[in-house]
């Protein structure tokens, strides 16, 4: 099966043409300045780690017929100025039998879901068609942006079975397609060269399909480079996050959203109002709180979490209910377990000796003593409860 291909036109408006079931892909050549691509039919460059399964050859796995070889790759199926809709495809290379043609078709590979597509933008811009943002994203997508196991684009494999009952190219965006010497098919789509943590690098690749071992025809992919004038490679970040200040790699727009946006929040702590430079989060009874994480510390008032300056030890502290500062009176002490002032008891320095209300002749058997303890514990059960033997037996 041969694919109509009328390049001039496709150029600059994005069609899908086919007969007897082959496709091409779409063609839209509305962005090929926005991302340095001049339109050219050579290369650039290498196209650093375009493929992520299969590979350049016949060295790998075939793909669904076991006369095509291609590889698996994250590309885009909708290319706009400021970014794509990016997903894993496999770009397979087909034949037919004593025709000298040969020309790219797209599959899902193994290990495909629709969870491993996402809006990759330019800073500034994010959601469907990388849209100006006018407020700070309040989510971060914090699934990593990788190949590795637990990385979205990770599980993927060469689909090796199904023949071509599956294509799906009409799904793809391109920016150009053409014949070399009229039987070897060239594409140039959008694909990530490399794989971030929270993003990707991306550019304009031209995947080119060759073919020997005629008259039975085995095909595959003859080389994959940069397409030609693809100087302007994109740093895309995930929702949520910015390129850092060498453009290098992507960092959160706001790490207080994407520290506590899993959390669920106690009552009464607004997760908007935190602030990591200032606050540090306990999760206490299945929810989280968080406090001002400077010593002698607390909250203005319950609505107002800026710190200012707490009392310390008995004389106050920081609510653990709500973060306010607790001072206390006089005659009190804050108990910080409570998170109230209580009623201080006096004790003489009689009853640090023998026990609160006890006196040496009321308590004289030495070893009821409270001063003869060492352990801190045992001590102040001894003088609160009038000597060790009353302690005991309380």
């Amino acid at each position: 099966m041969k694919k109509v291909l009328l390049t001039s036109f496709c150029a600059v408006f994005g069609f899908v043409a086919f007969l007897n079931g082959a496709f091409a892909i779409n063609t839209n050549g509305n962005y090929w300045g926005a991302w340095g691509y001049d339109g050219g039919t050579g290369v650039s460059g290498s196209a650093g780690d375009f493929l992520i399964a299969g590979g350049v050859g016949k060295a790998s796995s075939h793909g669904t017929f076991d006369d095509e070889w291609g590889g698996v790759a994250v590309i885009a199926l909708k290319i706009v100025e400021r970014g794509g809709y990016f997903c894993p495809y496999q770009i397979q290379c087909a034949n037919k039998r004593k025709e000298k043609d040969t020309w790219t078709v797209y599959y899902l590979p193994n290990g495909y879901n629709e969870n491993k597509c996402a809006w990759l933008c330019e800073t500034g811009y994010s959601g469907e068609n990388c849209v100006a943002e006018t407020t700070t994203p309040a989510y971060c997508d914090k699934t990593p942006y990788n190949t590795q196991s637990g990385g979205k684009f990770s599980g993927l494999s060469m689909k090796t079975w199904g023949g071509d009952a599956d294509s799906v190219e009409g799904r793809v965006t391109g920016f150009k397609t053409w014949y070399e010497d009229s039987h070897y098919e060239r594409d140039v789509v959008l694909g990530v060269i490399k794989f971030l943590e929270h993003g990707v690098i991306a550019a304009p690749v031209r995947v080119a399909c060759g073919r020997d071992n005629w008259k039975d025809n085995d095909s595959y992919l003859e080389d994959i480079y940069l397409a030609s004038g693809s100087i302007n490679q994109k740093l895309l970040c995930a929702t949520g996050y910015k390129p850092n200040d060498t453009n290098t790699d992507c960092v959160p727009i706001n790490k207080d959203i994407c520290e506590i946006q899993d959390m669920k929040m106690c009552d009464g702590f607004d997760r908007n109002k935190y602030n990591s430079s200032i606050h540090t989060v306990k999760v206490v009874d299945g929810c989280a709180k968080y406090f001002c994480s400077e010593t002698g510390k607390a909250f203005v008032s319950a609505t107002d979490t800026t710190c200012s300056d707490c009392a310390t030890g008995s004389k106050g502290g920081a609510s653990g209910k709500d973060g306010t500062c607790v001072k206390c009176e006089t005659g009190q002490y804050f108990n910080s377990d409570t998170s109230t002032c209580e009623t201080a008891t006096a004790f003489s320095k009689t009853d640090l000796q023998y026990g609160k209300g006890k006196t040496k002749n009321s308590n004289s058997d030495v070893n009821n003593q409270c001063w003869t303890l060492v352990v801190p514990d045992d001590y102040v059960n001894c003088v609160k409860n009038g000597g060790l033997q009353t302690a005991i037996n309380n």
